[in-house]
């Protein structure tokens, strides 16, 4: 899984983030008259900026598209006629008059879903996007986006929008290889609500689910600038950041870590629920980190009397 992960992380980047609608990557689209000769247009494929051109329809709500594709067919005589006879034929003539056309605002993935469907030489024409100004989006573009969306969406929480359980045990092992040699830490805290199942059926789920938002934003506006909150259970976070090198900056770390998720969690409202807290710390493997932790938080509940919500565990080098 570590592999995949690390495979749909790299697909998201290179996708260029997560776009919700295809104005995000929409651009002008050039229009011009139907019955300009194609000469006069050629002008516009010598930039590598233009793809493709309009051709504007006999009312406002038509539209052809003319490819750099379908231009340069046009122009190499096919059929044995020579270039000028070829460049005198009026765009109309060349231009696809059923182009995949969508409205501004269309969501990223129903522009993609319909880009695909298409079949034969249009498959991979950009789409035109109907606006208050035509514009169009690459194909290629919408399935990058695409493929962006749906990887976000595999790895983080779709109610607190966290990162999920694979991701941040991704992260553990991206920033433990970063930080091997340095003398830094990875400090890791892991949040386990007390008592979900009862909030879940006294107030409902709804309730509980907004709970689950709150501690998530309060674990985030709380810890250090460059953490990573995640997710990583129905009602279990976890939390990655590092310390300075040495054992006084690590536990000064683990200090403030903790001190901030105290008071980030501590109930402030009638349906909040107490927050079981355990900071780990030290240079252990990721997994043996997160091993350690997770021991520390079964034993705070096994001896609830003996064990304040709040336990910490702190190991360094």
């Amino acid at each position: 899984m570590a592999n995949d992960v690390e495979m749909l992380v790299r697909a998201a980047r290179a996708a260029g983030g997560v776009h919700r609608t295809v104005d995000d990557l929409a651009v002008d689209l050039p229009v011009v008259e139907p019955d300009v000769p194609m000469s006069d247009v050629e002008a516009f494929f010598r930039s590598p900026l233009v793809s493709c051109l309009g051709v504007r329809g006999h009312d406002e709500a038509a539209i052809g598209l003319l490819t750099r594709a379908r231009f340069t067919d046009a122009q190499t005589g096919r059929l044995g006629f020579g270039r000028a006879v070829l460049s005198r034929r009026p765009v109309g003539e060349v231009a696809d008059w059923a182009p995949l056309v969508v409205d501004a605002g269309t969501s990223i993935a129903e522009a993609a879903t319909r880009a695909m469907e298409r079949t034969g030489a249009a498959r991979y024409d950009d789409a035109v996007v109907r606006s208050a100004t035509w514009a169009s989006v690459a194909t290629g573009d919408l399935v990058l986006s695409l493929v962006a969306s749906l990887t976000t969406r595999s790895l983080h929480d779709p109610l607190t929008r966290l990162p999920g359980r694979e991701m941040v045990l991704h992260t553990l092992r991206s920033w433990s290889a970063m930080l091997a040699g340095s003398g830094r830490r990875l400090v890791l805290l892991v949040a386990d609500v007390d008592g979900f199942g009862a909030l879940n059926a006294s107030h409902g789920p709804d309730a509980a689910d907004e709970f689950l938002r709150r501690v998530a934003a309060r674990l985030q506006a709380a810890l250090p600038g460059g953490s990573l909150v995640g997710r990583t259970g129905s009602d279990e976070f976890m939390a990655v950041t590092m310390s300075g090198a040495g054992d006084e900056r690590l536990a000064r770390h683990v200090s403030l870590v903790r001190g901030a998720a105290m008071r980030a969690l501590t109930p402030q409202r009638g349906d909040d629920r107490p927050v079981r807290v355990v900071v780990a710390a030290g240079p252990e493997r990721p997994e043996e980190l997160v091993a350690a932790a997770l021991a520390q938080m079964q034993a705070t509940k096994q001896h609830p009397a003996a064990t304040a919500l709040v336990g910490e565990l702190a190991r360094s080098s």
